[in-house]
């Protein structure tokens, strides 16, 4: 039997660290006076991930931001269709797999234990201009938090930067070693000794649970385009998400998404709220139809405690197996919203990722929209030096619960979590990977017109774990991902 630990969501927290101990509380007051408070926790699969996020601004105003924020899923398709991984869900960045940092690792800043471990690097950085208009200027100064996962020949860098302005900066950073290589120059680069490098893509999601100003049923989704394409003027057009829905980035339309609070607003009536700015959309990966969440960048659903990953979820209790079955067109008025992102990178190899590949990093940002009628960092004087002291408590305790519940623990077989497909639309021999339904995307889930003022999705169905012509994308017939260690493909489901 596994016991489970979880905090209340249902009572309002009206002090940052109320939920955590003080081991697993950050509370840092960058040099400009603003402050970033949080819980963290460790999580097998997830690893490390952050709840009940306050920031204050330097004159004092304090508003919670995020109840939950964490990492959805590493999902890495080689071109060659010889592995197709869910790192997060099937394997974990957390238990075994999470490094042991030490002071090299964390130059400048402060290390964070669990469980014997030191497994979180805090620190302040100085950050270039915050501004400058002519003679004034102003530093700007950032938190910066990062573990390290070993999966695979891959060391994952989850980091996540906040900002004296109030900005969050998730992304992923990814090194180590080449994972597969093979014989056919049509799927990769061709490396020392004839080897070639299998290229692949990293589709890295992001799972974000706001919670504005403390109330969690009061925030609003909003979608901005600027359009038409082409056209020598461009005009705003700003509409509601109003039931949950699946949304493609759309680069030429300079597209974005923000959640606003419903109730509180600035001092000059504006609401206030956080922008998702999709800086980052170079690499776009859509998969076969087995793998129907690639269609969409962007999902917005009612919060449910079931859905945790981005795909391989899993599907017990009638939870449904991956976000493209997530967003089934419940409303979101009046609800608890949760927003999913995903960012893609693909990877060609080169000469120069052997030995060790450099370090490459996705990620997205998201900023402060009228948050305050102004800016309250203008005028400060952050120019001087400043020298940091981390202010952390080093004693290491357990989070305090406020609710506790037990579980059996369960193995999640393929067949529980995949996405149903015809067999015949995937084949695992790389020389007919060209006959992979790459280019098919599901009615369901495609990315549709928004109307003018709302955007209604339609319900999806979501798959039955036992359909006969579901396609395993596990692959138990192919190397396990830590192909050196032998590790097995399922572990068992253990969550705090």
């Amino acid at each position: 039997m596994a016991t489970f630990m979880l905090f209340n969501r249902a009572s309002t927290r009206a002090q940052a660290g109320a939920n955590c101990s003080a081991a697993y509380f950050i509370d840092e007051t960058l040099p400009s006076g603003a402050r970033w408070q949080m819980c963290w926790e460790h999580r097998n699969r997830e690893g490390i991930i952050f709840y009940d996020v306050y920031y204050t601004s330097p004159d004092g105003t304090q508003r919670k931001v995020l109840a939950q924020a964490g990492l959805a899923q590493v999902h890495v398709p080689y071109d060659d269709n010889s592995s197709r991984y869910h790192d997060v869900s099937d394997y974990g960045l957390g238990g075994s797999y999470l490094d042991d940092l030490d002071s090299s690792d964390c130059v400048d800043g402060v290390l964070l234990r669990h469980n014997g471990k030191d497994v979180l690097c805090q620190s302040v950085q100085k950050n270039g201009y915050l501004y400058k208009y002519r003679n004034a200027h102003q530093s700007s100064y950032v938190l910066t938090l990062f573990s390290v996962s070993h999966v695979g020949e891959y060391n994952y860098i989850p980091q996540w930067v906040f900002t004296d302005d109030g900005a969050i900066e998730p992304s992923m950073g990814a090194t180590g070693r080449l994972q597969r290589f093979g014989d056919d120059a049509r799927y990769g680069w061709e490396m020392g000794n004839g080897r070639i490098g299998i290229a692949h893509t990293h589709n890295y999601y992001w799972r974000l649970d706001f919670d504005l100003g403390e109330d969690a049923n009061d925030d609003v989704v909003e979608e901005f385009e600027f359009g038409p394409a082409g056209a020598v003027t461009r005009t705003i057009s700003q509409s509601t998400l109003e039931v949950e829905a699946g949304r493609q980035v759309a680069p030429e339309l300079m597209r974005s998404w923000r959640v606003r609070d419903g109730s509180i607003t600035n001092a000059d009536g504006h609401p206030i709220s956080y922008h998702l700015e999709p800086f980052e959309v170079g690499h776009r990966f859509i998969g076969p139809a087995t793998e129907p969440w690639t269609v969409n960048n962007f999902y917005v659903t009612k919060y449910n405690s079931c859905e945790k990953y981005a795909s391989h979820n899993p599907t017990l209790d009638g939870c449904a197996g991956d976000l493209s079955t997530f967003a089934n067109g419940e409303s979101l008025v009046g609800a608890d919203i949760v927003l999913w992102y995903g960012v893609s990178f693909h990877h060609l190899p080169r000469d120069e990722d052997e030995p060790y590949m450099h370090l490459h990093t996705s990620g997205f940002q998201l900023i402060q929209r009228d948050w305050m009628a102004e800016s309250a960092l203008a005028g400060l004087d952050t120019a001087a030096a400043v020298t940091y002291t981390p202010t952390v408590t080093s004693t290491e305790t357990s989070i305090t619960a406020t609710a506790t519940f037990t579980a059996t623990n369960t193995l999640m077989p393929a067949a529980a979590v995949e996405t149903p497909a015809p067999q015949a639309s995937v084949t695992r021999a790389p020389e007919q990977t060209a006959t992979l339904a790459s280019t098919v995307t599901p009615a369901s889930v495609a990315d549709t017109p928004l109307p003018t003022a709302t955007m209604r999705a339609t319900p999806t169905a979501q798959p039955t774990a036992t359909d006969p012509t579901g396609v395993n994308l596990a692959q138990p017939n192919a190397a396990p991902r830590n192909e050196q260690a032998g590790k097995t493909l399922y572990l068992p489901l253990v969550l705090r």
